[in-house]
């Protein structure tokens, strides 16, 4: 019997949910998602893609993964927790401003497979991130689709993010303030950090290298992983409180996304620096 899932089912298993701990207490929560780094063709290094603000001071994370059928490699609907020690698998991007890290995970798997417990997991490839010459034929206004776990919520029940759409917000194909990364018009929140950002056409789309539109076929990128968002301070007065005054931090709907190109960086030190 063959599985195979749908592009957007196989985003819901791209992604896990992390709590970041320090010394058996929580410190914090986001998104991490799962690809693995090319070492050469035939040698993969799986990892878990996440913002180094996630799990800063932390010095350990926990993840609830699904655990694959051994007959069909599909998910059995049983779930594993696994708690992931950072001191010898954390890789920061090797730019301090780039805020990206990647954790290794290959011993977590090989280690999940002796225990039959097989993971089960979706990973975003490498190679749908945009090749450099792509990126000068992104328009500037694209739907885009984030997946994550947005304050910490998620599908608990069936272990699965929530996914969420919106627009970019200023062009992909241009630097936002001379940074390599752009904006995203959709409600992000503290939990969102870590989320990939993808270019989803399910049915068609506008080539404009080309110049032509393709019918009835899909098209996925990776443009790029969420890691903030402005918020503006509103100051307001509490009732029956002598004028005592309180500050309250809004969202503003936006959200500030890292290109996926400096995955392709990241990757590129994860094979210098780990001796795998």
């Amino acid at each position: 019997m063959n599985f195979s899932l749908s592009i957007a089912e196989s985003l819901l298993y791209s992604t896990v949910k992390i709590t970041a701990l320090s010394q058996g207490n929580i410190i914090g929560t986001g998104t991490g998602f799962f690809t693995c780094f090319n070492k050469t063709q035939d040698s993969l290094i799986p990892v878990l893609i996440t913002n180094k603000h996630v799990v800063s001071g932390a010095d350990q994370i926990h993840i609830k993964c699904h655990i694959a059928d051994q007959t069909v490699y599909k998910p059995s609907g049983s779930l594993i927790d696994v708690n992931i020690l950072l001191h010898d698998t954390l890789l920061n991007h090797p730019n301090q401003n780039i805020d990206l890290c990647a954790i290794s995970i290959g011993s977590i798997l090989q280690q999940a497979i002796h225990q039959s417990t097989p993971i089960f997991y979706a990973p975003i490839t490498m190679d749908i991130i945009p090749e450099d010459g792509d990126w000068q034929y992104f328009d500037a206004i694209e739907e885009i689709t984030m997946v994550g776990c947005p304050n910490g919520l998620s599908d608990t029940v069936n272990n699965l993010p929530i996914i969420r759409q919106g627009i970019t917000a200023t062009s992909p194909n241009k630097p936002y303030n001379g940074n390599q990364e752009f904006m995203i018009d959709m409600a992000c929140f503290p939990g969102s950090s870590g989320s990939p950002v993808f270019l989803y056409n399910r049915d068609g789309y506008l080539d404009r290298k080309t110049q032509s539109i393709v019918m009835g076929q899909s098209r996925l990128k990776l443009l790029g992983i969420l890691y903030a968002g402005p918020q503006f301070t509103s100051s307001g007065q509490i009732i029956l409180s002598k004028g005592l005054q309180f500050k309250i931090d809004s969202m503003m709907h936006l959200g500030i996304v890292i290109k996926s190109s400096e995955l392709k960086v990241l990757e590129s030190y994860a094979i210098e620096t780990w001796k795998i």
